[in-house]
């Protein structure tokens, strides 16, 4: 039977991060269930000279920043001179367009509203939570209505944007399973927000985290751990794993082991792979289920001739019209038969539309579409050439363009509820969920005294989760955690 001294499970930033940390001396192996080292980074070539990014695709903040640190060595960020004007295109149902202006004052009041909150319910840590949908869009209605910079009809298209806006953020089912609170004491990463990456997106930072693994007998792709277990008698770990290429199982026998898969396969796995652990069951199963984690997906749609302008890097979509019905393709309607997509699935996917992002990194006219909570599920199911027709075809809708002289010629979208080894994209905090949960997600498992199995990965960091930067350090943490073991 095979004897590794550290098995690292997840080949993520997390784990790619403690491989990197743990260094070559140590016997470690990193196990990976997918054909792929990135877990919820994923950059794909979609045409020649184009990368997407189906993931993550920004670096938060650029102030004591290890990701920020290392992509700028790389030479991957796009510089401000690189990146396009910073102005969008809002319109409305009807067709009439809104100056950005008025984009920028609606922010403002939205920011306010949730500084207001955060005045309000901070020191309410001790109280029952709070949903932000019971508070934060009724606060912000109030504000838009005592301001005369917004006509009636715009109040509820705005509540309606950055309430979507804000499940994107934070990748929740729906605002009301958000825990105001917890929301409110998360902490943004130092400096400018969101970073754009440059053509080639967040593959070399992921090539960087590898090239430190010593060679390629480290890494097991397409490899799934199904069970664990320590043996007291021998104060050893016994790992089964599923080697999917070659249709066979073969169990190692470890000393420790970084544990860094995503919460949404935790929280369908969690109890068959440790179910000979009661005590660790015991340990985390609240925090598992507690700690919210939902899903963002992007539908992106490449074209060989731009319909906007230049100076434009984002197109914002008011549902001013209750009735979003309108003219539809032949090839659209026939496509929705094909696929068995009634009138109310339609119109759900028309009502989530409100948000499309040009791509800077590259001069290929590129649109990213959002979509989040239910929806962002459901499209999992459609094929992208219908709905980056739908997307296509309500956006020219909006802009009162043919739709038929500006086709898409390539469509993708991501899949990332439907990945049985991922479920979701990132953690949130739910109404359920308290700082402690994260804690507890994040404290190791030691059995006989020694941390045997370490957890990382975003959802267990307490201050920062859902970006990369709280899977690097986590990752990081977890490895120290080891070393300090092992020596």
């Amino acid at each position: 039977m095979e004897y590794i001294k550290v098995i690292i499970v997840g080949g993520g930033v997390a784990g790619l991060a403690a491989a990197k940390t743990l260094g070559r001396d140590v016997n470690y192996v990193l196990i990976e269930a997918q054909n792929y080292l990135g877990g919820r980074i994923l950059t794909v070539d979609a045409a020649p000279d184009l990368t997407i990014d189906l993931g993550a695709q920004y670096v938060h903040g650029d102030k004591k920043n290890t990701v920020y640190d290392i992509c700028d060595e790389l030479n991957i960020l796009l510089s401000d001179d690189e990146e396009s004007d910073d102005d969008a295109l809002i319109v409305t149902s009807e067709g009439k367009y809104c100056k950005s202006e008025i984009l920028d004052k609606a922010t403002d009041l939205w920011e306010r509203t949730r500084n207001k909150a955060e005045e309000k319910y901070d020191d309410r840590t001790t109280l029952s939570p709070i949903s932000f949908a019971d508070i934060v869009p009724k606060e912000f209605q109030k504000r838009l209505l005592s301001s005369s910079s917004f006509s009636k009809d715009l109040i509820q298209p705005f509540i309606d944007y950055f309430m979507k806006l804000e499940m994107t953020e934070t990748s929740c089912l729906s605002l009301s399973d958000l825990n105001l609170i917890e929301y409110l004491a998360y902490e943004d990463l130092e400096g400018e927000y969101e970073n754009d990456l440059k053509n080639g997106g967040y593959r070399p930072f992921i090539n960087y985290l590898k090239s430190f693994i010593p060679n390629d007998k480290r890494i097991r792709l397409n490899c799934e751990v199904i069970r664990v277990k320590f043996m007291e008698d021998d104060r050893k770990l016994l790992v089964e794993m599923n080697y999917l290429n070659q249709q066979c199982m073969k169990t190692i026998i470890c000393d420790h082991i970084i544990w860094t898969t995503s919460l949404g396969y935790l929280k369908e796995n969690f109890h068959m792979i440790f179910a000979d652990e009661p005590k660790l069951i015991q340990q985390k199963q609240n925090s598992i289920t507690n700690i919210g984690f939902g899903t963002v997906n992007k539908v992106i749609m490449i074209y060989k001739k731009k319909f906007w302008s230049r100076h434009i890097n984002s197109i914002v979509l008011l549902h001013t019209k209750k009735d979003l019905s309108f003219e539809i393709s032949d090839e659209l309607r026939q496509q929705l038969q094909i696929e068995r997509v009634d009138s109310d699935m339609f119109k759900e996917i028309v009502n989530m539309l409100f948000h499309y992002d040009v791509l800077p990194s590259t001069d290929i006219p590129v649109l990213i579409c959002w979509f989040v909570g239910p929806t962002a599920i459901m499209i999992e199911n459609l094929s992208e050439k219908l709905i980056g027709q739908v997307c296509h075809e309500v956006l020219c809708n909006y802009l009162n363009i043919v739709q038929e002289k500006y086709q898409p010629v390539r469509i993708l979208k991501s899949e990332w509820h439907s990945n049985k080894y991922i479920r979701g994209s990132y953690s949130y905090s739910s109404i359920k969920s308290t700082k402690h949960d994260r804690r507890q997600l994040q404290a190791s498992y030691a059995p006989d005294g020694i941390r045997r199995i370490v957890f990382a990965g975003e959802a267990t960091h307490e201050h920062y989760y859902s970006t990369v930067n709280a899977a690097l350090e986590t990752g990081i943490l977890a490895a120290n955690k080891i070393l300090s073991i092992i020596g």
